[in-house]
């Protein structure tokens, strides 16, 4: 279990209880902790869990002039995800009609949310307002709602904020990086003003990497 737990922290997995059960469980032991978390400091870097527990990742143990280049990447990277992210987050609450975004462990049934898109004309625009978010949301038939459904659960798949529990079924449960999408939302709120264009492509300053 130590090994590949350590594999997987080390690629930039977030190891939750929908991802990884088994590996997020011995975790949560204090020996476990102690273990993994002794190898990542030989590495420069340190276990962390997420605000509300819900799930473990690898940070960066000290920032110096080599970590500060890959944390830019990082939040490069969260910058141009978060407007396509915060969308779907709003289309699946408000198809479900629920009072609150998702939270890790939730479930999103696939047959449900294409049927709330097909019938109701404000979330079928909603979905289309994805293929102006960027190339991994076009579609070649941008009236093929199955089409551009699909597309989005897969990007939100690949980011690692869905995994699937029944291909057959399809199926899908929030993982446990939601709840570190939400903490580097409202950092981003108190530090820079992510609603402005230009703050959204702008890098961040090094000191900001204290979040990882």
């Amino acid at each position: 279990m130590f090994e590949q737990t350590a594999i997987r922290l080390l690629e930039g997995a977030f190891i939750c209880e929908s991802t990884a059960p088994e590996a997020f469980r011995w975790l949560n032991s204090e020996h476990a902790q102690a273990e993994v978390g002794e190898y990542l400091g030989k590495l420069g870097r340190k276990l962390t869990m997420t605000p509300n527990r819900l799930a473990y990742y690898a940070t960066w143990a000290r920032v110096g002039k080599g970590e500060q280049t890959e944390i830019k990447k990082v939040f490069a990277h969260i910058k141009q995800t978060i407007r396509p992210v915060m969308h779907f987050l709003s289309l699946c609450m408000e198809s479900g009609r629920q009072d609150s975004a998702p939270s890790p462990g939730d479930l999103l049934d696939y047959a449900t949310l294409l049927s709330q898109v097909t019938s109701n004309q404000h979330f079928g625009e909603m979905l289309r307002a994805f293929g102006t978010m960027g190339k991994e949301f076009a579609v070649s038939d941008a009236s093929t709602m199955n089409g551009m459904l699909n597309k989005v659960i897969v990007q939100m798949e690949r980011w690692g904020y869905l995994i699937a529990v029944n291909r057959e079924h399809e199926t899908y449960r929030f993982t446990g990086k939601l709840d570190y999408y939400y903490q580097v939302i409202d950092f981003l709120l108190e530090n820079e003003p992510i609603t402005d264009s230009a703050a959204l492509n702008q890098e961040p300053e090094p000191d900001q990497g204290r979040l990882l």
